[in-house]
């Protein structure tokens, strides 16, 4: 690539689109940025494919195996039987403060700003905990991060912004269009190196108003029309040669047809005494001291019941030979669970035609969105970029979450992007060259008694995108 340094770098992120849900009637703006520069077709989330999961892999370019924050509710690792709920701010400083460390442990893409001289601004409607983890190190570099949920939510700077601005609505869809009108009039005129404005929407509405439902493509069609007023000032003005932009979601959404506590299941169950169950979708059980015959016997157990889907389990434990381990979903750190699993799922439609159903422990009822799994309607995101230095076009190259930060340090000519576990997505460049290496497509399957599973995944050189996991049905 050539030594263009490029002025600005805009990533909007429409929290749980899915890519099928981009269609000309509900989001004629995101069609018309698609059609500027790259889609990205086989682009894909992390596991868990949680929104707090998915910002940390956004921050730092990497899967959760290296940043760590794994779950969106994790055990804490001090105290047995307590849990992390990582969408609340107040929370995850009490965890940083408690354990003496950072709730990320990879580098950061604002460090790397910082380092160069440069600034992330971060304007999120998403939680509180969720914006804080875009930039965990905003008041010690002194970058804006704004919060539609309030001065609490904020750094310094942000507080200050938000004191100047007339009070964010309340309804989350409000806030989103709120978020994105802030970014449009306030910092396009002169954008940072580095913007990131989190849409909490279509996520919100898919998972409280039904996913595919009216009051969910309403949501979406607001923040797509937010969206459309920036493209429009930035057409019409002078950053349409400077600022690059690119556009994903964290992840996608699977409709809920059923429930099963898991709690409820374990604790009729023997062997499952003193065990934390960390529910959702996706979730874990914490087993004291991770001891291996007790984490042996509960996988047993649950690769036997017809709600499960996939299960992995701490490396290098003597297993029932249909246990993935944490490694192969790239979750082989040491605040994961010992066990994970995801609930069943099938690919098969939902009563509004949208595939991709799944089962649910928690509160949100038939009918809702949720996600955390594996399965392709949770993990296949939206991902397009365009700008002056971006190709027009469809790219068929694996791409994921984990290589927008690497990305944007290589369009701004900022080093720290060889570290991360993501690439620079060179192929959309127009000075740049597509991968070196061929992808090559990887599968475990893994049968134990009437269970079965397969997991793929795709390596290009040494970067690791995960496309799909499943339970099978065994003859």
């Amino acid at each position: 690539m050539g030594s263009f340094m490029t002025t600005a770098f805009l990533l909007v992120v429409f929290d749980g689109l899915r890519p099928d849900m981009i269609q000309s009637d509900t989001t004629p703006n995101l069609m018309r940025f698609a059609a500027m520069g790259t889609r990205f077709a086989r682009a894909r989330s992390v596991f868990p494919s949680e929104t707090r999961v998915c910002s940390a892999s956004v921050a730092t370019g990497c899967h959760p195996a290296r940043h760590g924050l794994v779950a969106n509710r994790f055990a804490h690792p001090r105290v047995f039987q307590r849990s992390v709920d990582t969408g609340r701010k107040e929370a995850l400083l009490a965890f940083e403060q408690e354990t003496g460390a950072p709730v990320l442990q990879a580098p950061t893409l604002a460090q790397a700003l910082h380092a160069a001289g440069q600034e992330l601004v971060v304007l999120s409607s998403g939680t509180t905990g969720q914006t804080y983890i875009l930039n965990p190190d905003a008041d010690a570099l002194e970058h804006v991060t704004l919060s539609a949920h309030g001065v609490q939510a904020c750094s310094r700077q942000g507080a200050r912004l938000l004191a100047s601005l007339d009070p964010p609505p309340a309804a989350p869809a409000d806030r989103a269009v709120w978020v994105a009108d802030l970014f449009r009039t306030r910092f396009l005129p002169s954008p940072p190196a580095c913007t990131v404005v989190w849409l909490c929407e279509p996520d919100t509405s898919g998972h409280h108003q039904g996913l595919g439902s009216p009051a969910q493509l309403d949501a979406l069609r607001a923040a797509d029309a937010a969206f459309g007023r920036i493209l429009d000032d930035w057409q019409a003005g002078p950053q349409r040669d400077t600022l690059q932009i690119a556009v994903a979601s964290d992840h996608g959404q699977a409709t809920i047809t059923g429930h099963r506590v898991v709690a409820e299941a374990l604790a009729a169950s023997p062997g499952f005494d003193g065990c934390q169950v960390l529910p959702g979708s996706s979730g874990g059980i914490a087993i004291p001291d991770a001891d291996g015959a007790r984490v042996a016997a509960a996988a047993e157990w649950l690769m036997r019941q017809d709600w499960i889907g996939n299960l992995f389990a701490v490396d290098g434990l003597n297993l029932p030979e249909g246990v993935l381990p944490h490694s192969a979903v790239l979750l082989h750190h040491p605040r994961t669970a010992p066990l994970i699993y995801t609930l069943r799922t099938d690919p098969g439609p939902s009563p509004l035609g949208l595939p991709g159903t799944t089962l649910m422990d928690g509160g949100l009822p038939v009918g809702s969105g949720t996600h955390g799994g594996l399965s392709p309607a949770e993990i296949r995101i939206t991902l397009m970029l365009a700008g002056s230095r971006i190709r027009a076009g469809m790219s068929e190259w694996p791409a994921g979450l984990v290589d927008l930060a690497p990305s944007i340090l290589a369009l701004l000519g900022i080093p720290g992007g060889a570290s991360m576990d993501g690439r620079p997505l060179t192929e959309a460049f127009t000075d740049g060259l597509p991968p070196a290496h061929s992808p090559a497509a990887e599968s475990w399957e893994a049968l134990y008694g009437g269970y079965s599973q397969r997991l793929t995944r795709t390596r290009l050189g040494r970067h690791v995108t995960l496309d799909a996991a499943f339970r099978l049905p065994v003859a």
